[in-house]
This record gives structure tokens, C-alpha cells and sequence, in this order.
């Protein structure tokens, strides 16, 4: 097709945003945005390209603002879930350790009225102060603060991540609406036809034509066909109503003569 100056203009106006719209977004290989852009490059085919709706054609840049934070959001949370069971093994292993050392303390001082919980407390020498009961629970305490900071920060920053990329995924998804509307502007503006595009067009007419005058001519001969059928069917019906007049007459001629006879 031949494109005038306001036309090409236009045309080399869409295909830089086309680009720009491409590296900007990483779609230098999508099919669509590569053949379309080509194609309007090179003028050519822009009658099927135009048959094609660029708003279900067209690639669909996601947003990317909010990754980091959702990134970071997805580690806290994985760490939080780390640090549940922290205290119960940290428990647990003050336990051990103080099971150990108060059997120990048992055997070398078998006189002393002393409980386990009261040798966890004080340790008597034995136990090492770390694992002492006191320490034990402050030491849980603040894991266990640790673990609502980590749940409310991790939260919190899940939805500022999240709320970045849908504020980001709408503009860009208006984005990519102009990106369509300029190709359907385009591909829907009338250009001036070629010589080529002439001929071509006159060929596929003429060959509609050609098809068509041969269905036309089938249909007449099944309708000569059926004219001729009737025509037989009109002849033998003509012949069938003289035959039943004639004898309609012989019937009232001796009807007729029957009755003179009477007389």
C-alpha cells in the first residue's frame, strides 16, 4: 500500500512507540508485537492484521515495582515460622542440661533437701548459669516477641509490595490500551491502494463471480429441471380432466336419452 506524508508520519510515530513499548518491557520476542510492527513497517498484509484485535493480541507487561518487597515480606515469613519452635528447643535443652547436672548434684550431695525446680532456679555451682530457668524464659520471651514482629512486619510489608504493583499494573495496563488503540487507529485508517493490491483484489473478485455464475447456472438447470417435471404433470392432468369431461358427457347424453324413452 502507499501511504501518503500525514500516513507515514503516523506510521513512524506508532512503530517508536512499538519499540520503546518493547525494550521498555522486555517483549522484543513476543510473536505478535514483532509480526505487527514488522508488518506495518513493510506495508504489507495490513488487511489481516486488521482483522486481528491488538486488545487480546497484544502481550501483558505484569508490574514489578512491589517484587523486592514481597520478596522480602515471603523471607520474614519464613523466617517467623523458624523461630516458632525456637523456644520449645531452646526448653528443651535447658531441660537436658539441667536433668544431667541434677543427677550429678544428687550424687555428690545426697543429704541436701533440694528439688529440681529449685536446682534449675539457683544451680548450686553445677548448672550453667545459661541454662538456668530465669534465663531460659527471658531468652523465650524476647524470641517469642520476635516472632509477632516478624508476623506484623512481614504482613505489613506483603501489603505495601502488593498495593505498589496493582497502582503500577494499572498504569500499566493503560499503557497498554494507547499501545492498542494507535495499531487499531492505523491498521483502520483508509490508504490509497496500489496497482498490486488492485489487481489482486480484481482477481478474487472475478473468481467470486466465476464461482458464483456457476452456482447460479447449477440452480437453473435444477429449476429447468423442475419446470419441465411440471409442465409433464400439467400435460397428463390436462389430458386426465378432457377425458373425465367426455365421460361426464356420454353419462348425461344417455341419462337424457333414458328419460325420452320413458316418455
Amino acid at each position: 500500500m502507499k501511504v501518503g506524508k500525514d500516513s507515514q508520519a503516523e506510521k513512524n510515530l506508532l512503530i517508536s512507540r512499538l519499540n520503546q513499548w518493547a525494550i521498555k518491557h522486555s517483549l522484543l520476542e513476543d510473536p505478535y508485537l514483532v509480526s505487527v510492527t514488522r508488518a506495518i513497517e513493510n506495508n504489507d498484509s495490513l488487511e489481516f492484521w486488521a482483522n486481528l484485535d491488538p486488545k487480546d493480541r497484544l502481550p501483558r507487561p505484569l508490574s514489578k515495582v512491589g517484587e523486592q518487597l514481597i520478596r522480602l515480606a515471603r523471607y520474614l515469613a519464613i523466617s517467623r515460622n523458624i523461630l516458632v519452635f525456637l523456644p520449645v528447643a531452646i526448653t528443651w535443652k535447658a531441660i537436658a542440661e539441667a536433668t544431667s547436672s541434677f543427677s550429678e548434684f544428687i550424687n555428690n550431695n545426697q543429704a541436701a533437701p533440694v528439688n529440681f525446680l529449685d536446682f534449675w532456679q539457683n544451680g548450686y555451682g553445677t548448672l550453667d548459669p545459661i541454662y538456668r530457668i530465669g534465663t531460659i524464659a527471658e531468652i523465650d520471651f524476647w524470641i517469642i516477641i520476635l516472632v509477632i514482629v516478624t508476623t506484623i512486619a512481614s504482613t505489613a510489608i506483603l501489603n505495601i509490595g502488593r498495593a505498589r504493583d496493582a497502582k503500577e499494573q494499572i498504569l500499566l495496563n493503560n499503557e497498554r490500551e494507547l499501545i492498542s488503540f494507535g495499531i487499531q487507529r492505523f491498521l483502520s485508517t483508509p490508504k490509497s491502494v496500489s496497482k498490486g493490491f488492485t489487481e489482486q483484489s480484481l482477481n478474487l473478485a472475478i473468481r467470486n463471480l466465476s464461482s458464483a455464475a456457476e452456482s447460479i447456472a447449477a440452480a437453473g438447470k435444477k429449476f429447468e429441471k423442475i419446470v419441465e417435471r411440471a409442465n409433464a404433470e400439467n400435460q397428463e392432468f390436462r389430458a386426465i380432466s378432457s377425458q373425465a369431461r367426455t365421460f361426464q358427457k356420454s353419462i348425461i347424453k344417455a341419462i337424457s336419452k333414458n328419460q325420452q324413452d320413458k316418455k
